[in-house]
């Protein structure tokens, strides 16, 4: 550990620092998006109010000073930010070079947001003489947006500039000027200090995440070495075919497995058994990676796995990782609405999670479409029928809308 007065900062690697400004830049992003809304929907009202004062005082509905000028300056300023971001946001291909554009961009408007404050305020010593609007901004800006130190000065320099500049000029009492200066300093002070701790302890809290997966990571690594050890001094083969046929994302059976599992399970059935397919994927996944990082992804598909076990009955059922995203569930002795019924408990147990996914078509937190279909098999293709069945089923829930179980009846 090092410290930076007066904030402890972790020694890490640069890849370390590089996945925090990304997930940073992530955040910030959807900080200011949500803090332009709200700047637009503000603004509106003011602009409304000052319209009215102006009606109600002068008879004329739109009079032009300096007030209607900054908030429809900052109204139009909002918009397009949030066009600016909702640009980038639907762009698939991000270089190095447009991040670093885009995010420019982003801190452009922040030092725009607290320039505007510190002009309002400065058009208020005329009237009001007080220096609420800077404080607000700059009260906002220092606790919604985290950055590192240089990038938070950079961004106070300017405005503050503009203000303390300004303040003589447009406040005409000496008193009044100097008791700004003294009460806006000791502000300024404690928002740039309450800046400081969020990031550090944002920073912090993200460098401890990345520090427990590896260190799951290589207790993980550890079991399977030594459950390797293990295995080798019982039996080598047995080892290296369970390798070959688990999934070590989510413990369950690969694709690879299931196959190995049903053509072994039906080698020696002499009748016909009831079997019912469950084939479920996870909603808008690629959108889910793309925008909140393949870690918290394969958390994701790991939590699906073990909702998929927790409804499974283990003795009576195969599951298996089919995809990236994608499971399938095959239930020994069941009809087509007990199949069904369990489909619908897994999907609703998914929902209840209330796992975030701002970017998903089906709902704004992650969801399971499901696909299932019944029948009876002896041989190990009419399984893989079913499969392509209950495949087709997802299809259908996925066309529907997601978030579905859908049944298709094996004619």
């Amino acid at each position: 550990m090092k410290k930076i007065f007066p904030f402890p900062v972790q020694e890490v690697s640069e890849d370390k620092k590089r996945l925090l400004k990304k997930h940073l830049l992530m955040d910030n992003i959807k900080r200011c998006k949500l803090f332009a809304k709200i700047v637009i929907l503000f603004e509106t009202i003011l602009i409304l109010m000052h319209m009215y004062s102006s009606y109600t005082n002068s008879g004329t509905v739109f009079v032009i000073d300096a007030y209607i000028i900054l908030y429809l300056l900052l109204w139009s300023f909002s918009i397009l930010m949030v066009i600016y971001i909702t640009i980038y946001e639907r762009s698939s291909n991000h270089s190095e070079r447009k991040t670093k554009l885009f995010q420019n961009g982003l801190w452009l408007f922040v030092i725009f947001f607290l320039t505007w404050g510190a002009l309002v305020t400065l058009v208020d010593q005329r009237n009001y003489g007080h220096v609420m609007a800077f404080a607000v901004n700059f009260m906002c800006v220092s606790v919604l947006f985290h950055a590192s130190n240089k990038t938070i000065l950079n961004l106070y320099s300017l405005p503050v500039a503009v203000l303390y500049i300004g303040l003589p000029y447009a406040q005409s009492s000496g008193e009044i000027v100097s008791g700004h200066y003294i009460n806006l300093s000791v502000f300024l002070f404690f928002c740039w200090l309450a800046s400081r701790m969020l990031y550090t302890s944002y920073s912090s809290n993200f460098y401890q995440r990345l520090l427990l997966t590896e260190m799951n990571e290589n207790l993980g690594l550890k079991v399977e070495e030594n459950e390797k050890i293990y295995k080798e001094l019982a039996s080598a083969n047995n080892q290296l075919k369970q390798l070959s046929v688990m999934d070590e994302l989510t413990l369950i059976l690969n694709r690879r497995g299931f196959r190995q599992y049903v053509q072994n399970e039906f080698e020696n059935i002499q009748v016909k058994r009831p079997f019912a397919v469950l084939m479920g994927d996870i909603d808008s996944f690629k959108n889910y990676n793309d925008h909140y990082g393949h870690l918290e992804g394969d958390q994701v598909i790991a939590t699906v796995a073990g909702v998929f076990r927790t409804h499974l009955n283990e003795e009576s059922s195969i599951l298996a990782r089919f995809g990236g995203e994608e499971f399938v569930a095959v239930l020994f002795d069941v009809d087509l609405d007990e199949a069904f019924a369990k489909a619908e408990k897994v999907r609703q147990a998914i929902e209840r999670l209330m796992i975030p996914h701002e970017y998903s078509s089906a709902a704004n937190h992650i969801t399971l479409s499901i696909g299932v279909t019944a029948g009876k098999a002896q041989y190990p293709d009419d399984i893989f029928q079913l499969i392509g069945d209950a495949d087709k089923a997802l299809y259908e829930a996925k066309a529907s809308g997601r978030n579905k179980v859908k049944i298709r009846i094996k004619k």
